[in-house]
């Protein structure tokens, strides 16, 4: 799998007007994930065209109604959730500098707020018997400091009010995020990040820090002592115990691959004498394949099979490549590669082009140790994480550990676009694996692991520690 860009353009703002209302965006992007999604004729099929038709009619009354941006917004990204692709993204946007404070706040005046200072909310995490998840929370950088309060709604029943943040984007009093408690423990969520679009990410508490999968940690500062947050390390090598090893591998962003590279190179003498290697690829987003490189001499145990991709070419789709050909920024043999791809879809507009079906990927540069290797994976583990879990899952000395994959590995190398009006961008993938159409899609299902955790709550290093050692 080539790079996969998810980058969305920067765009002035809008106000619906009346010659750019949200009907008008709705069939905008109706239009552009027809003709150009790589994924849509899988997902809208004559099996479920109906189911489709009935959802699409039932969010087009409401979008007639949406007399706000943020009201469009939403409902533009409720409906495209029906693709269950996490590469199917809606993103408010703005150019650097152009918008005054007051028209950002102003287009998200009418957000759910409550009327709640930081003192109120002191007053209210001091009534006997509150839940343990309330209080005051914030996050990672300190820019947003929340209360979490107990409120039972059918979809949520704890309500993160703003109580500090920058004033702009986010004003106090505004919902930062909602959550809704599983039966195990966990929390499923309700996340805005800082341009008010809505993630998903599975959520869960222990000791005062609350963690949402890719989306980093937020510390409880009341009631009780403030938790302090822990500075973050990108990738990390630390031994665990004369045997074993734990490397920690929280993105395959293509930005920052040379710092993983890096810290290979640095440890290769003690990888080349550990016996037990854990790799912990937990919330790894992804990002791009050429990242995970450096593992696989200490990962795989022969060569691999993988699923040649597919480009969906049509005339959005080929801007992607042609401006990729020119980017400076990849290496020759990449340019010449995206060169060779729009080519070939000048020549087949309206069908897949690229070879089909399953390769035999040839790597010799196999390192004789460790000879095991665990890998943690959950729900957080997506893309291309999801691509090197797929390859080392076939390696004789990998065991998988935890839970299933997130499941958006099936169509990938992102395309974005402009709205025709409005601060919105619309990123989609391009690309189709092969293996969908040899029945062994994994989108909305996942890698499983071959041995579950089901506790989200235990120590999984120590868990995958001591299984190694059993081995």
């Amino acid at each position: 799998m080539k790079p996969i860009l998810s980058l969305f353009l920067f765009i002035p703002g809008f106000a619906l007007a009346q010659d750019c209302t949200c009907t008008s965006q709705f069939d905008w992007l109706q239009e552009k994930l027809s003709l150009n999604y790589s994924g849509y004729r899988d997902k809208v099929t004559p099996e479920n065209q109906e189911a489709f038709d009935q959802h699409t009619t039932t969010y087009r009354s409401q979008i007639a109604s949406a007399t706000s941006d943020t009201a469009c917004f939403r409902l533009l990204t409720e409906w495209a959730k029906w693709f269950r692709d996490g590469h199917v993204q809606i993103g408010a946007r703005s150019s650097a500098g152009s918008e005054s404070p007051e028209t950002i706040r102003q287009r998200y005046a009418d957000w759910e707020s409550f009327d709640m200072s930081e003192q109120e909310a002191r007053i209210w995490l001091r009534q006997p018997n509150i839940d343990p998840v309330e209080g005051i929370y914030q996050n990672d950088g300190g820019q947003y400091r929340v209360a979490l309060l107990q409120q039972a709604k059918p979809d949520r029943d704890f309500v993160a009010i703003v109580l500090k943040a920058d004033s702009i984007w986010w004003v106090p009093g505004q919902v930062k995020f909602s959550l809704k408690r599983n039966e195990n423990g966990s929390f499923s969520s309700r996340y805005y990040m800082r341009d008010h679009s809505e993630r998903n990410p599975a959520a869960r508490i222990e000791n005062g820090i609350l963690e949402f999968d890719e989306l980093g940690n937020w510390y409880r500062q009341y009631p009780g002592d403030p938790v302090a947050a822990v500075p973050d390390q990108l990738f990390s090598l630390r031994q665990l115990d004369a045997s074993t090893l734990l490397l920690k591998v929280p993105t395959m962003n293509e930005s920052v691959r040379q710092e993983l590279d890096s810290l290979i190179r640095a440890n290769q003498p003690m990888l080349d004498q550990c016996t037990n290697l854990i790799i912990d690829c937990r919330n790894n987003g992804g990002g791009s394949d050429i990242t995970f490189s450096p593992l696989r001499p200490y990962v795989y145990s022969g060569n691999v099979t993988g699923y040649h991709t597919q480009i969906y070419a049509t005339t959005d789709n080929l801007q992607k490549y042609t401006r990729l050909e020119q980017d400076q920024s990849f290496p020759k043999k990449y340019r010449k590669y995206f060169g060779k791809l729009a080519r070939k879809m000048k020549r087949n507009m309206g069908g897949y082009i690229g070879k089909k079906g399953p390769f035999k990927q040839k790597f010799r540069k196999i390192k004789p140790n460790p000879k095991r290797v665990a890998i943690l994976i959950n729900g957080g583990c997506a893309s291309s994480c999801e691509q090197f879990v797929y390859y080392a899952g076939q390696s004789n000395r990998v065991t998988l550990i935890g839970e299933n994959t997130a499941g958006i590995m099936d169509y990938g190398n992102l395309h974005s676009l402009e709205f025709p009006c409005g601060n919105l961008g619309l990123a989609y993938p391009t690309s189709r694996s092969s293996r969908v159409e040899a029945g062994k899609g994994i989108d909305g299902v996942g890698i499983p692991p071959d041995v579950r955790i089901e506790d989200k709550g235990s120590d999984w290093v120590e868990f995958a520690r001591s299984y190694l050692e059993r081995q």
